[in-house]
């Protein structure tokens, strides 16, 4: 059989807790009025990121005698052509990655 003090407990601790739990409810009006949302990120355009991997790949003395064709469609680019080497194939990749704005790159180079 339970006791007063028992039941007093008993009927204690769920009211306890349902007090901290509201007070925990809405976080986000106590948020200091000076606090602004970071800036968005910047959006890149195709033809931006298009001419930034071509830049990089023209000015890259070890990608001479490669013929590669670069199309790029919502971020997302692919790699078609070929190359002389292994070495020519990494870089063309790596020079396609480094660019802001890709969302991903499919590399269907052929080296010769």
């Amino acid at each position: 059989m339970q006791t007063c003090y028992e039941r007093f407990i008993f009927l204690l601790i769920p009211l306890i807790m349902l007090f901290m739990l509201t007070g925990c409810e809405n976080y986000a009006e106590k948020t200091h009025k000076s606090w602004v949302p970071p800036p968005s990120a910047p959006v890149y355009d195709d033809s931006t990121i298009y001419a930034r991997i071509m830049a990089a790949i023209q000015s890259d003395p070890t990608l001479q005698g490669s013929n590669v064709e670069v199309k790029v469609t919502d971020g997302n680019v692919s790699l078609t052509g070929f190359v002389i080497s292994e070495d020519q194939l990494t870089r063309v990749n790596m020079h396609s990655w480094i660019i802001d704005g890709v969302k991903k790159v499919d590399n269907q180079i052929i080296k010769k």
